[in-house]
């Protein structure tokens, strides 16, 4: 190493990769490293990714301090002791048997390359408790979950191993798991991969930074990994064999290759991804040039007849200019894998298909002005976007730019129909106001932690829970909302007044879960409500559900401050029925036919009840009630042990069972709603 002229590599790494990484590497001291040129060709220009490499090319190149742990033992043995039931795979059913084990959209694609175990020495390992093991809240590539399926890979030619993962893309790097360090599995399954295929491949103790790998001697920054192919700035990799991009004509657009002395793309993965039939048809018949750009010499501007179509920076997409007319949709996996797009114009686009630059992070505003339709995972997991304008825009699909954390401004004035997880996890939007919504998914507004009001003037129709685990809504306007199905409000804290005029059915559990202070409820039209009704409402005094015919599970359970219960057209209800609501003293439900267990439980200030219709009870009818002053339940109904329960302390002279129509009467005095607003 001593006859190596550093200076000269410094002049090299300059030119190759830029001053900065240079300068970085002559810091490291590693400059005397043999052959550093060619180990870093593809590692790029930025100088904070290529310092996470030192601590690697210390180990591996400079000191060489790298020892792997010694075993007799094969590689299906070491992994048995490791709590998996692994195999090597030699055909095509072996290779797929583990598809089984994955949540839908997050197959490996490995599964989907019939060739795959014909160019790569594969070996599956399944946790023996793999099916029971489940995916975690917050999923890490190396969790229980996502380590409990893995397939180590390869290339039968040597210098590159893979070890993937059960969460696939559902993690970051998730073909790096365990490091791509075997020994990471179990001390010495390095080396008897090594020797049990007769092949080399690096390992290292120190972390390759995400979007790098080892193959053969160089590190190799990628952008994307697409059907096991990786894509970088200017090259693309398939195992060991790398392809080397023509620097002359040859620029990589996220994970297609514009060919600009033939006038065509090349879609080396062969990805269904629709955007590279919206870029071919952006060129086709044009004259292409390449210019640096003037205010960034790290990026490369495209234009097709003279007209900007399209900026480039380490191969990634940023700018995209679609003015072609003719070009109206984007089909499903537009730029799906595209994080780095800062600026779109697309002014003719009229519908987006399914996953819609699904994993952009870098978008902060976006406006199509004749957008009508959307499918599902529109930008979903963008955390930059603030501002959206789709003044045309009708339906949507599942997942519309869920977990956007920054968006704070959106305008859908035309909007009538979303599916589920609509906005979900958006962390900023204080007010939503969308004044043609007819009907919602599932997970609408879930989780938005700064909304305080919500504003849907048309909306009839709720399907799945709406707006839950937000502690901040104070004020909601649907007034023509009829069907909840699903979670209403659930776990909001402050909401004090509900008004729901033409609501009849609430067939979803949970509405309004866990509100507390929650005082006024206006339901005039309401006829059926599902389990967990208004649980918990404790500032609630009076309620009235005049066209109230059956209620499910925990109807009011624990409404402590509840004195006043109006329902006369009550017919069923389920168990617990008002549990806990121990400041009523009457029971009056004209209609009411049959009962759950646990009616009125924990109270004990029941003095009067009228049931004149009731057929059937469960158990512990007004389990803790007794000394009632009236009673009106045909007879029969109730059992004698019920019966001396409820009456124990009263005289002969004061029974009134079985006399229904001596305390009509009484009763009606005692229980007639009187005209009151109950808001």
């Amino acid at each position: 190493m001593g006859n190596i002229n550093t200076n000269l590599v410094f002049k090299q790494l300059k030119k190759q990769n830029g001053e900065a990484v240079a300068k970085v590497i002559r810091e490291a001291v590693l400059l005397d490293v043999p052959d550093i040129v060619h180990i870093l060709e593809f590692a790029g220009k930025d100088p904070d990714e290529v310092r996470q490499l030192v601590p690697v090319i210390n180990e591996i190149y400079k000191t060489k301090t790298v020892s792997e742990y010694q075993s007799n033992l094969d590689p299906i043995e070491l992994l048995n002791l490791a709590g998996y039931d692994a195999f090597v795979v030699k055909n095509e059913k072996q290779k797929n048997s583990i598809a089984k084990y994955y949540r839908p959209n997050e197959e490996i694609c490995t599964l989907r390359d019939p060739s795959r175990h014909e160019n790569f020495y594969m070996i599956h390992a399944i946790k023996k408790n793999a099916d029971k093991i489940k995916p975690a809240a917050k999923p890490e590539r190396d969790d229980e979950y996502g380590t409990s399926v893995i397939s180590i890979q390869i290339a039968k030619k040597g210098g590159f191993i893979s070890i993937k993962n059960r969460y696939n893309h559902t993690v970051d790097n998730p073909d790096a798991t365990f490091d791509n360090n075997p020994d990471n599995i179990i001390p010495g399954l390095s080396g008897s991969l090594k020797k049990y295929f007769n092949v080399d491949f690096n390992t290292h103790k120190s972390a390759l930074p995400n979007h790098y790998r080892f193959v053969n001697d160089q590190l190799v920054r990628f952008n994307y990994e697409i059907n096991n192919v990786y894509f970088g700035a200017n090259c693309y990799f398939v195992g060991s064999n790398i392809t080397r991009l023509k620097p002359e004509n040859e620029f990589m657009f996220d994970c297609f290759i514009l060919d600009t002395k033939n006038n065509k793309f090349i879609n080396p993965s062969e990805t269904d991804d629709t955007s590279f039939y919206v870029l071919r048809n952006m060129i086709s018949d044009k004259k292409i040039q390449v210019k640096n750009n003037p205010n960034n010499k790290n990026e490369k501007m495209f234009y097709a007849d003279g007209e900007h179509i399209a900026t480039i920076a380490d191969g990634q997409i940023v700018e995209l200019n679609i003015t072609n007319p003719e070009i109206k949709e984007a089909g499903t996996y537009f730029l799906r894998f595209n994080t780095g797009l800062r600026k779109l114009n697309w002014p003719a686009l009229e519908t987006c298909h399914d996953y819609f630059l699904f994993h952009n992070l870098s978008l902060k505003s976006l406006s199509f002005s004749r957008l009508t339709n959307v499918g599902k995972a529109f930008l979903s997991r963008n955390e930059t976007i603030e501002e959206i304008n789709f003044p045309l825009l009708r339906e949507i699909g599942d997942g519309f730019a869920s977990s956007n954390k920054r968006l704070t401004s959106l305008s859908l004035p035309e909007l009538t129909k979303t599916g589920s997880s609509f906005l979900r996890y958006n962390e900023s939007i204080s007010y939503a106001y969308l004044p043609k919504l007819k009907s919602v998914g599932g997970g609408f507004l879930d989780c938005n932690t700064s909304l305080t009001a919500i504003d849907f003037p048309e909306l009839t129709e709720i399907d799945g829970d709406f707006i839950g685990c937000n502690k901040s809504i104070t004020s909601v306007n649907m007034p023509k909302l009829t069907k909840i199905n699903g979670a209403f409000l659930s776990r909001n804290t402050v909401l004090t007044d509900i008004s729901l005029p033409e609501l009849t059915d609430v067939s979803g559990n949970n509405f309004l879960l866990y509100n507390r202070v929650v005082v006024h409820v206006f339901l005039p039209k309401l006829r059926r409500v599902s389990n967990d009704f208004l649980p918990n409402a404790e500032k609630l005094k009076s309620l009235s559900l005049p066209e109230l015919v059956e209620a499910d599970d925990c109807f009011l359970e624990y409404a402590r401050s509840l004195e006043n219960l109006s329902a006369p057209k009550l017919r069923t209800v389920g168990d617990r029925f008002c549990g806990g609501c121990d400041s009523m003293a009457s029971v009056f439900f004209p209609e009411l036919e049959s009962i759950g267990y646990d009616f009125f439980s924990n109270n004990t200030k029941i003095k009067n009840v009228y049931l004149p219709k009731l057929k059937s009870v469960g158990d512990d009818f007004l389990r803790r009630i007794q000394g009632v002053q009236t009673l009106g339940v045909p007879d029969g109904v109730l059992s004698d042990e019920i019966m001396q329960r409820l009456l124990k302390p009263l005289s002969k002279k004061e029974l009134f069972f079985g006399a229904i129509n001596k305390i009509k009467t009484k009763a009606m005095q005692i229980f007639e709603p009187k005209e009151k607003d109950y808001m």
